[in-house]
């Protein structure tokens, strides 16, 4: 998978302290269907099997299979592994991925025909987890990202206020300027510390922390063993914080790190984000049984409405040679290392409406001793909005940017014998993005279960590799950060 990250760029674009980008709405309306650890094993391709709690984020008419209460609970350890450049960077993160209670009522004096029993369920079901860390590098590039601020400083005043829209941006150019990596002349033309020869190696490390878990109320009922329908309520808990650190350290010609001609040797940009919020979404499904051994499952989920709130901010720092040789001022005191923190915090509060999306899926089952089922996606990430006139120009990207998406998911289990399965699931989750952007990745999954009187026991593994393309400002090379996700989980259940 292959993704250009144009938060930098989106930012700058709309001058707003806020740092809402189309990657806020495309992360926080991307689910993967792993809940439990037969789930995840089975490629999350439950839409008209149902009977296992990770169903009911999927097609809440699984929730009338169940014929009998259940309890589950599943912890899972995922690891990422993302490399560029030859530095790896992993990142491990223990989470509950589900946590679910149902409730089974069948009537004492059940008919042959018509209801034959009504299903409560309530629970969670981690429906996305954004923790990783990663390293991209860049070396003797010919181009800085001061070049960009500097331009984006032309003929803007640094005496003004913060805010001011004829004053320096407060979060990036203005802390430049304070640093002294920003000189402007009588006319506020701004310079560089940079001379014609000078190149640099560019750094950025990223750390992002985060999920999106839901909580689910969910009822449904059987009608003759034939019909199955049932809907849910899910409130969607967000929590994600980044932190990334861009380096660049300056090089003559010969490859000294003390530069040559510049009197810069460094400087580092921090910046920190973090959103958290909450969202509701109702979905209805039905599972229909032509036949004995045949599934056919349907449902439709609205969209997520989120209230979001976000906060941001930025930090830099400059090293420059002790003799001061360059065109810029410094204090008296001569200090070669200036670093400034931005004196405003950036928050904001907003909402976002995620698409509808649509889940057609189909089981067959062979007999008692195998399964096969398939699930499609449909969801339209351009339908993405957020809800407030001020983002009508960023809603307009959003629409632009993204397209429908269609997403596979097929499951397999064996039965071996009464007490033992096995599983294995493939997943093609498509390309969200217009042009030649390719965000579409493939994921393989297996795993086991065993069962003994009330108690079962599912342990399920997840695998998938992805590529993600960094621009750190415009103009500037094209850096890939490689990730390879492994993902386990194990779920404990009870039966009563």
């Amino acid at each position: 998978m292959k993704r250009f990250y144009y938060i930098f760029i989106l930012i700058m674009i709309s001058g707003s302290l806020s740092a809402q980008s189309i990657d806020d709405a495309l992360r926080f309306s991307k689910h993967n269907y792993s809940g439990t650890a037969r789930s995840l094993s089975m490629g999350g391709a439950f839409g008209a099997l149902g009977g296992d709690f990770s169903s009911l984020s999927i097609n809440p008419a699984g929730i009338a299979v169940y014929r009998s209460s259940e309890f589950t609970f599943t912890p899972s350890l995922e690891l990422v592994k993302s490399s560029n450049s030859g530095e790896t960077n992993d990142k491990y993160s223990f989470t509950i991925g589900n946590i679910g209670y149902v409730a089974s009522m069948v009537p004492r004096l059940a008919p042959e025909k018509g209801v034959q029993n009504f299903n409560f369920a309530i629970g969670y079901n981690r429906v996305a987890n954004f923790n990783r860390e990663g390293f991209v590098m860049t070396m003797e590039s010919p181009s800085s990202r001061l070049d960009y601020w500097s331009q984006k400083a032309q003929g803007r005043n640094p005496d003004l206020d913060p805010g001011d829209p004829n004053g320096l941006y407060e979060f990036e150019e203005r802390l430049a300027y304070d640093v002294y990596l920003l000189s402007p002349d009588e006319s506020l033309r701004y310079f560089t510390p940079f001379y014609e020869n000078d190149v640099m190696d560019q750094m950025q490390y990223i750390d992002e922390k985060g999920y999106i878990g839901e909580y689910i109320i969910a009822g449904g009922f059987n009608v003759s063993h034939k019909f199955y329908l049932g809907a849910s309520i899910g409130i969607q808990d967000v929590y994600y914080k980044s932190n990334t650190t861009y380096i660049e350290t300056i090089y003559g010609l010969d490859g000294n790190i003390i530069p040559n001609e510049s009197a810069l040797e460094e400087f580092t940009f921090r910046e920190f984000l973090k959103t958290s919020g909450a969202g509701v979404n109702f979905k209805i499904g039905a599972i229909l049984r032509p036949v004995k051994n045949l599934r056919l499952g349907i449902a439709i989920h609205t969209p997520t409405y989120y209230n979001l709130d976000e906060r941001y901010e930025s930090f830099m720092s400059s090293q420059f040679t002790p003799d001061m040789n360059n065109q810029l001022e410094f204090p008296e005191d001569g200090n070669a290392y200036h670093d400034k923190y931005s004196e405003f915090v950036a928050r904001s509060n907003f909402d976002l409406e995620t698409p509808f999306r649509a889940i057609l899926s189909g089981a067959y089952l062979l007999g008692k001793r195998a399964i096969i089922s398939v699930d499609y996606e449909m969801i339209d990430y351009s339908n993405n909005e957020f809800d407030d006139n001020d983002y009508r120009d960023l809603n307009q990207r959003i629409s632009e940017s993204y397209s429908s998406t269609h997403n596979l998911r097929i499951g397999g289990e064996l039965r071996v014998n009464p007490n033992f399965s096995l599983r294995g699931g493939y997943a093609k989750i498509g390309d969200p993005y217009k042009g030649s952007i390719d965000e579409s990745y493939e994921a393989y999954s297996g795993g086991l279960g065993f069962k003994q009187n009330n108690f079962f026991f599912d342990l399920g593994y997840q695998f998938r590799e992805y590529d993600e393309d960094y621009v750190f400002y415009p103009e500037s090379d094209i850096v890939t950060l490689n990730n390879k996700n492994h993902q386990v989980r194990m779920t404990f259940g009870f039966r009563f």
